[in-house]
């Protein structure tokens, strides 16, 4: 017994000074430990604006570990949502554009069907809100990355109320749905100026789901618009939107999709971003596609 206690304190006495030890190698001398950050400290508070009105203040944002796409929601985020749900029901004509951002290190992950990790969150916050009695065509997306890692504001929640232009020929809102049925890629599927698809991870995982729903909805239509920047003609981006269409309504063709498709052009008229940035110049060349 003795022996065994003896031989027990031999080992620890040996780690406290291993450990320590290690340490100083690898983090002090050899410089080659990673800092752990804690993301969830000092976040910044979380208003809702409606116009020059704050509605709501005093909240916490929301809090996004490295590469996840749900929140960790406290009691303070939960009541932030429940009083955002009752002001939106409050008001029917109001709706709410949703900005889920990303960091630098997480610029070209793809989650699911979204092309990046901003919409994917923005997304997640959106099916929160429609738990909570919120019709989802009065909630759009948008995204955007920042410049480092310091994620401490990762979703924006903006209110709006649409006025006759925000409105596409077809009566739907031109800010981008990215749902399922009415869902939006931006030019990343093809080459600056070109109309060569080119689908990324994100298309191909939405594009196989649609294949499937379109096999057991035969009745059902996909109708594909395509959009672009300001840069060019007004002509020359007519028809660049509608060649990007077809290139989409062929590759849904070469996988054997039999259901009926068709496309459509809206070329530079419809901007859901300034074109005074190269950021909102990608967002503006898209293709949207519309289950009918």
């Amino acid at each position: 017994m003795r022996k065994t206690l003896i031989l027990g304190l031999g080992l620890l006495s040996s780690l406290l000074f291993i450990l320590p030890a290690r340490y100083i190698y690898v983090c002090k001398i050899m410089n080659n430990c990673v800092p752990v950050v804690d993301h969830k400290a000092n976040l910044p508070s979380l208003n809702l604006m409606d116009g020059d009105s704050t509605i709501l203040q005093g909240y916490k944002q929301l809090a996004f570990d490295v590469g996840s796409i749900s929140p960790d929601l406290t009691i303070n985020n939960q009541e932030y949502l429940d009083k955002l749900a009752d002001y939106l029901k409050a008001n029917p004509s109001k709706n709410l554009t949703i900005t889920g951002l990303f960091r630098k290190s997480e610029a070209g992950q793809s989650a699911g069907i979204y092309e990046n990790l901003g919409l994917a969150r923005a997304n997640v916050l959106r099916d929160f809100l429609v738990q909570r009695g919120i019709d989802v065509n009065r909630i759009s997306l948008d995204h955007a990355g920042i410049a480092d890692d310091n994620l401490t504001a990762p979703a924006q929640f903006e209110i709006f109320e649409a006025r006759p232009e925000d409105y596409d020929t077809d009566g739907g809102l031109v800010k981008t749905q990215f749902r399922f049925d009415n869902m939006t890629f931006s030019d990343a599927n093809f080459e600056f100026n070109s109309d060569v698809f080119k689908p990324g991870t994100a298309f191909n995982v939405w594009a196989d789901s649609v294949i499937t729903f379109f096999d057991a909805n035969i009745d059902k239509t996909l109708r594909v618009i395509g959009h672009t920047d300001n840069l060019g003609t007004v002509q020359y981006n007519e028809d660049l939107g509608l060649r990007r269409a077809q290139s989409a309504k062929a590759y849904f063709e070469s996988k054997g999709m039999e259901a009926a498709i068709n496309i459509a052009t809206k070329g530079e008229k419809e901007p859901t971003a300034a074109n005074t940035t190269e950021v909102g110049r990608q967002k503006n060349r898209r293709v949207n596609f519309i289950i009918q």
